[in-house]
């Protein structure tokens, strides 16, 4: 019996462990990336279609900011942005622009993967903003590069956590603790 109490107590002990170090270390992911992000007025053909003109119109108009504190500096520039490209197409509603933290599901993208979790982001809310979304990683300035250019901004960025976003060196068998999921 005593065997079996041991044998419980190692395995929460090591199930805390570990389930600490991956929250710090997705924290840490976390902190060092800002993502861009848009919500449609709706599913519309017509919504979906100028979320992605906003998207582009928007991306043009950061190529230039260096840092996430010169994004909150402007977003009355990007909500002006997002307003001109509505207007030119002839919509009614408006955007709302706003930085903060928000929930993310996790995203695989071609060569790395983001844990899901709150990341600091531009969200820019197309009227209702109640259809699908858009979203990528604006610092690093991953939204428009090639796979190249991506990698290196991905190992500048990460360093040593490099191997984690870009599941290189992953096992093909995904281990799991049933406890660790369960909190």
């Amino acid at each position: 019996m005593k065997k079996i109490a041991v044998s419980i107590l190692v395995g929460l002990l090591i199930t805390s462990s570990i389930t600490s170090y991956s929250q710090t270390l997705s924290e840490e992911l976390a902190n060092g990336i800002v993502r861009l992000h848009i919500i449609a007025e709706s599913n519309s053909k017509e919504d979906q279609a100028v979320k992605l003109k906003v998207r582009d119109a928007l991306l043009q108009a950061m190529e230039s900011y260096d840092s996430a504190d010169e994004v909150k500096e402007n977003l009355h520039v990007l909500k002006n942005v997002a307003d001109r490209v509505l207007k030119d197409e002839g919509f009614k509603y408006h955007a709302v622009a706003e930085y903060g933290k928000f929930d993310f599901p996790t995203k695989h993208y071609d060569s790395f993967s983001l844990p899901k979790g709150k990341y600091n982001a531009v969200r820019i809310r197309l009227g209702k903003a109640e259809g699908e979304n858009w979203w990528c990683v604006l610092f690093p300035p991953l939204c428009m590069v090639d796979a190249a250019t991506e990698e290196s901004l991905l190992k500048e960025t990460f360093g040593e956590n490099y191997s984690m976003v870009t599941m290189e060196d992953k096992l093909p068998v995904k281990i799991k603790f049933k406890i660790a999921e369960m909190f």
